[in-house]
């Protein structure tokens, strides 16, 4: 079931599936990289928000839980409410990076990069509302096909 869940649906949620790992990449990468942010101007921002290590934990655990849950898509009915929760937390970081790069007193590339992946993420919140909403009326019997 999950196999074919997963036929069905890899090419609206291919972002997503993307995102995901990803973002535990990120994670891990800050988590193990020890003063990255204290020796590079451009996360200079992030830290007025909090720590490092928080960052890597909260970006790695968005991924894993957004991994998680598209992985058992379609098995349990409120999955899509879940997917909408990572790519909105998933748009909150990435635009948090956004912020970042554009508090610079310079341009750079990286800038586009996160535009990029936020843009992404908020089509996926879209589509994943949209989602969780069909769910929900179908699961209130409200939901006709025409």
């Amino acid at each position: 079931m999950l196999i074919v869940r997963f036929k069905e649906t890899f090419r609206e949620r291919m972002s997503e599936w993307v995102q995901a790992p990803g973002m535990i990449g990120w994670g891990l990468a800050t988590i193990l990289s020890k003063n990255l942010f204290i020796n590079q101007e451009f996360f200079h921002p992030l830290l007025l928000i909090m720590s490092q290590g928080s960052w890597g934990i909260a970006i790695m655990l968005t991924g894993i839980i957004r991994l998680i849950f598209l992985v058992i898509n379609g098995a349990w009915r409120p999955s899509a409410h879940i997917r909408a929760v990572g790519c909105g937390l998933g748009s909150i970081l990435w635009g948090s990076l956004l912020i970042s790069a554009l508090s610079l007193g310079w341009m750079t590339p990286t800038a586009s990069i996160y535009a990029m992946l936020l843009m992404l993420d908020a089509i996926s919140l879209w589509f994943a509302a949209g989602d969780a909403k069909l769910a929900d009326l179908s699961a209130r019997g409200k939901l006709t096909v025409t």
